[in-house]
């Protein structure tokens, strides 16, 4: 906060030293960021020395919160609740060993029992002071004392898919064209603008001058990207000037927020798990952090011992838009598709050690971040039936070998020895087309086995052409049970590979 303090003393000077030496800064052409709103905000701030990390809201109570969840009925965000209709835990500020984040169940609030409370009945609860009677859905009984600290709560209001123009699986990235706009709720500044003509519906631009000049929460906002290429993408980190703003304040119904847009093609690093390719599904993963700490007794705006807590919530907005892209016609994706509930918006806890480099202690730290989660299916018609169908094709040619008669063991030898041959060079054509792990996967698998049974008939004619002229009964004894019971083997094998009973 030291450090803190000296800095806002020397923006202040540099503030003071501009309207002393430049007079005309006054003028409307020579305004901050081009408008008297901007201008007046930040000359109030430094004359006043409240540079500091605003936050919505100053609390008082247990810090639980419950998570949220998307009814598509009623079109509204609910609080989530398990099959009994008691709540679930988006997170505990004060006591994380109890309330575990988005798992633990809470039954009772001060003997009231929470099923029959509705939504808005639930936040009240929320806010009691004093000491706090939990009892959890394990029937535990926890009891938390109120706590100060401090609250922002930022929302994500916007979320569009574009398009997914790539899905590298072999690079692990996902390449797609997005729209998002985050919003937070800035009473500080409102409160700055009442009482003057300023404070009235209105959208104006925060230009690169003034982030520099004044603390905006809603710039710790990181999205999770592999890359970001400022050639394809508008945001924050675009150091070049850019046509459309993408940092704003507006003014709508006497309610002051800063808007963030974020926007333009962006690519995000996945975790890929090929073991039941070509049957398989995937997760991809869009994650936006605050990008700000939870602490219970450290904060970003003073040197009290009150808690922070910083959460990113969706709006009913990005459910509607995700919806939409799960409509073939819209998400024209070819190599996969997505289920009817295939996408959802998560609110998840990251947890780490930090340590103090002045105090030198570590430092427990967690960070909540919101999970945009798309499931697909990959579509394995083309696998079936370009690789798995002319495999097992190949492996009948082999396999009928054992039809001919065991004397003609050089026409055997021959038919399996191409047979063989025709599955290792049409390994080559499709190699491509399987991805290259450390694991084998299903098709790795099938491939491996095919390969083994189409060696049988091969050993089978080499040692029959041994043993034909002393033990040909018996030879053609055992011809004709591997040829009956291993083609059945081999089907049993290949439903264990793709539909595992054990």
């Amino acid at each position: 906060m030291i450090i803190k303090n000296i800095k806002n003393s020397i923006i202040l000077l540099t503030v003071l030293v501009n309207l002393s030496f430049f007079p005309s800064i006054s003028s409307a052409e020579n305004k901050l960021c081009g408008n008297e709103v901007m201008h007046h905000i930040i000359n109030e701030e430094a004359k006043n020395n409240k540079r500091n990390f605003e936050y919505n809201q100053k609390r008082n109570d247990a810090g639980v919160h419950f998570d949220y969840h998307w009814d598509n009925n009623s079109k509204k965000i609910i609080v989530k609740r398990d099959k009994n209709n008691f709540p679930i835990v988006r997170y505990s500020l004060f006591d994380h060993k109890n309330f575990i984040a988005n798992k633990t169940i809470i039954k009772k609030i001060d003997n009231f029992d929470l099923s029959k409370l509705s939504d808005k009945d639930l936040e009240k609860l929320t806010y009691l002071k004093g000491e706090t009677n939990f009892e959890l859905g394990d029937g535990k009984k926890i009891s938390i004392l109120s706590k100060p600290y401090k609250f922002n709560n930022f929302k994500l209001s916007n979320f569009e898919i574009k398009s997914i123009q790539n899905i590298d699986t072999t690079l692990g990235i996902l390449e797609m064209s997005f729209t998002s706009q985050l919003t937070n709720i800035r009473n500080d500044l409102a409160k700055t603008l009442k009482g003057t003509d300023l404070f009235s519906n209105n959208r104006i631009n925060i230009c690169p001058e003034a982030r520099l000049l004044d603390d905006w929460p809603l710039q710790s906002v990181t999205f999770d990207e592999f890359r970001y290429d400022a050639d394809v993408r508008e945001g924050l980190k675009n150091k070049e000037f850019l046509a459309n703003p993408v940092f704003q304040i507006t003014i709508d119904e006497s309610i002051l927020r800063t808007l963030r847009t974020e926007k333009g093609v962006g690519f995000f690093r996945q975790s890929f798990d090929f073991r039941k390719f070509p049957f398989d599904t995937q997760k991809l993963l869009i994650r936006i952090e605050t990008g700000v700490g939870n602490y219970p007794n450290i904060n970003m705006e003073d040197n009290s011992e009150s808690g922070s807590l910083t959460f990113i919530t969706p709006e009913p907005g990005v459910f509607l838009n995700l919806q939409k892209f799960l409509n073939p016609k819209i998400n024209k994706l070819k190599a996969w598709k997505i289920s009817d509930d295939g996408i959802s918006v998560k609110s998840k806890i990251l947890s780490e050690n930090i340590y103090d480099i002045y105090n030198q202690i570590i430092i427990p730290r967690t960070e909540n971040v919101l999970d945009i989660e798309i499931n697909i299916e990959r579509n394995f018609q083309h696998y079936l039936l370009k690789i798995m169908l002319p495999v097992f094709l190949i492996l009948c040619v082999a396999w009928y070998v054992l039809w001919i008669p065991t004397e003609k063991y050089e026409a055997r030898l021959n038919t399996s020895i191409i047979a063989l041959l025709a599955l290792i060079a049409y390994n080559f054509v499709f190699q491509d087309d399987i991805p290259k792990l450390e694991y084998l996967t299903d098709l790795d698998w099938f491939i491996l086995l095919s390969y083994i049974f189409c060696l049988i008939p091969v050993f089978l004619s080499i040692g029959f052409s041994k043993f034909i002229a002393t033990n040909q009964k018996k030879i053609m004894k055992i011809n004709q049970l591997i040829k009956i019971w291993g083609g059945l083997l081999y089907l049993i094998l290949t439903l264990q590979i793709f539909y595992p009973i054990i």
